[in-house]
């Protein structure tokens, strides 16, 4: 897959620095919704707390995730969940 927006290296970034692969979909989404420095200032402290043992490899994306939503309800935003089709009720 090719680089070609700041988005898209970003969200690689994002999937590297927290070695979660398996959800690179995620991470790719909230690159394209959240400020640059934002994200990467949480990475940032994801990876610090990993390097000092408080976090263990494969939690740092749950615990990144943890700083998002608290970060986000500090700023009164939010992590918008996958929307549900609903039927169209008359």
């Amino acid at each position: 897959m090719a680089i070609t927006t700041k988005h898209q290296l970003l969200a690689w970034d994002l999937v590297e620095g927290l070695n979660d692969e398996k959800h690179k979909g995620i991470y790719f989404r909230l690159a394209k919704i959240y400020d640059e420095a934002f994200l990467r200032e949480i990475l940032s402290r994801v990876k610090d707390s990993y390097n000092q043992g408080k976090i263990k490899s494969q939690d740092r994306g749950r615990y990144f995730m943890g700083i998002l939503k608290k970060d986000l309800g500090r700023l009164n935003l939010y992590v918008k969940k996958r929307a549900k089709k609903v039927k169209n009720i008359k």
